[in-house]
């Protein structure tokens, strides 16, 4: 996504490049969202790039997470949209990349997160709850899109697949239909995931224990920046 200034949130029309935020986002829990913000933000640290975190999820799981796995990287914390917009606003100043986490409501502080996106991540695991509560952030999605004359761009992730499961095909037969670009990249249901998250750490940094897993992210991440013609991601 080109980001031009006529779209860019209040505060960063200025001369300086500001980092790119990328969201992670759903209106329901347990779909990923953490995991996948914790492992792009140690992908990217990992690659070299300046980034941070912004946790807006009121459990904290990701910022504790990435806390254990890299603590070099900055975390932030956000209860208010008020914190929202200060701290990614300030984030972005220092960082080639922001990660917002958010929380498993998209109320005021969600949607704030969103409307300060240049990009903007659904993850969809094989459920049909996940369908619906994500045709739900679709349409918070489009509000903050039409707020900021085209951005953030949208892309939906499917997550923890199974490719023998036959919701996991019919969630992937839904998507298109939900109007959002869906990722060719896929991300299954590994063991790898669950043992970095008790292990403290990410399945890029397992070794062969965590191959198979690292692949998936490793694509689906590439691609997801792959698609984004602002000046960090490239």
């Amino acid at each position: 996504m080109a980001v031009h200034p006529a779209y860019l949130p209040a505060g960063q029309q200025c001369g300086k490049s500001a980092g790119m935020m990328i969201v992670f986002a759903n209106s329901k829990g347990g779909v990923g969202k953490s995991t996948l913000a914790v492992h792009l933000a140690v992908w990217l640290f990992d690659m070299g790039h300046s980034v941070a975190l912004l946790d807006a999820d009121r459990q904290r799981s990701s910022s504790v997470w990435l806390h254990e796995a890299e603590p070099a990287i900055a975390t932030r914390a956000a209860w208010t949209p008020e914190d929202c917009v200060t701290a990614v606003r300030q984030l972005q100043q220092d960082h080639a990349f922001v990660i917002g986490d958010g929380q498993a409501s998209l109320d005021d502080l969600g949607r704030t997160l969103l409307l300060m996106a240049d990009l903007a991540v659904l993850p969809v695991t094989p459920s049909i709850l996940d369908v619906r509560s994500v045709q739900q952030a679709t349409g918070v999605l489009r509000y903050a899109q039409e707020l900021n004359r085209g951005g953030p761009e949208g892309r939906l992730l499917l997550n923890r697949m199974r490719r023998r499961d036959v919701i996991s095909r019919e969630v992937t037969a839904a998507m298109p239909g939900l109007g959002l670009q869906l990722c060719a990249a896929q991300i299954r249901d590994l063991q790898a995931f669950r043992d970095a998250a008790q292990q403290g750490t990410v399945v890029t940094r397992m070794g062969r224990r965590g191959e198979n897993a690292a692949a998936d992210v490793k694509r689906a991440f590439a691609e997801l920046l792959s698609d984004s013609q602002h000046p960090s991601s490239n």
